[in-house]
C-alpha cells in the first residue's frame, strides 16, 4: 500500500469516527436553535444599483463534518424583495453532493395543509468532481430550487408561535430522473426567522408586509 494511500484511509476514519462522535450534538444543536437565531443570522445582500434585495438564512445551520469542517447537503431559504413594491418571492435552495451516477434532480413534492403539492424544481448548478477518484470515486452535485407560497410559510410560522417554540417541521421530497429521491425539510423556527427578516427589512424602507402569491 503507497503511502498517500494509507494517508487518505488515515484521515478518512479518524474524519468518520469523530462524525459518529458528535453527530447527535449536533442535531440537538440544530434542534435548539429558536426563530430570533435565524433571524438575527439572517444574510441581507442589498446595494443601491439592485431592485431587489435578498435574504437568506445559509448561514443559520451548517452540518460540517469531519476535522476540515467541510459542509456537503445543505438547504436553506431566500427572499427575494422588491425594493419599490415590497412583492416577495421565497424560495428553498438545495445542494446534495453524492456518489456514482447522475441523479438529475427535477421535481418536488412538498408539505401543504390540504396535502403533498408537486411542482417543478429550478436547476441551478450540476457539476462533477473526479479529484481523487482513484480512490473514492468521482462526486457529483446538483443546486436545484423551488418557490414556497408565503401563505404556507406563514401557516408554519404561526405553528411555531402556538407551540411557543416546540420543534414543528415542514417536510419536502426531491424526485429523481433516476429514482434515488432525497428527502429534506426544515425546523419552524427556521421559516419564522427568515419571516421576520423579511419584515423588519420591509419596515425599515417602509414597505408594505403583503402576502405574495410567489408565482415564477
Amino acid at each position: 500500500m503507497d503511502k498517500i494511500l494509507k494517508i487518505f484511509i488515515g484521515i478518512f476514519l479518524l474524519t468518520s469516527i469523530i462524525g459518529c462522535q458528535t453527530r447527535q450534538q449536533k442535531i440537538d444543536q440544530a434542534l435548539s436553535l429558536s426563530k430570533e437565531h435565524f433571524r438575527n443570522t439572517a444574510t441581507i445582500k442589498d446595494d443601491s444599483l439592485e431592485l431587489q434585495a435578498m435574504i437568506h438564512t445559509r448561514n443559520g445551520f451548517q452540518d460540517k463534518k469531519g476535522l476540515l469542517g467541510i459542509v456537503w447537503d445543505d438547504n436553506f431559504l431566500r427572499a427575494f424583495i422588491d425594493k419599490k413594491t415590497g412583492a416577495t418571492l421565497y424560495q428553498v435552495y438545495n445542494i446534495v453532493y453524492y456518489k456514482r451516477d447522475w441523479r438529475f434532480y427535477n421535481r418536488v413534492n412538498y408539505e401543504t395543509q390540504a396535502g403533498p403539492v408537486a411542482q417543478d424544481l429550478d436547476e441551478l448548478d450540476r457539476d462533477v468532481d473526479c479529484t481523487g477518484s482513484k480512490y473514492g470515486g468521482c462526486t457529483f452535485y446538483e443546486h436545484v430550487a423551488f418557490s414556497v407560497p408565503e401563505s404556507l410559510l406563514r401557516t408554519i410560522a404561526e405553528k411555531y408561535e402556538e407551540t411557543r417554540g416546540m420543534k414543528v417541521g415542514w417536510k419536502y421530497r426531491l424526485k429523481s430522473k433516476a429514482g434515488k429521491d432525497y428527502n429534506d425539510g426544515f425546523l419552524a423556527s427556521e421559516i419564522a426567522g427568515l419571516l421576520e427578516a423579511v419584515d423588519l427589512y420591509k419596515k425599515s424602507l417602509s414597505l408594505k408586509s403583503t402576502i405574495s402569491s410567489n408565482s415564477r
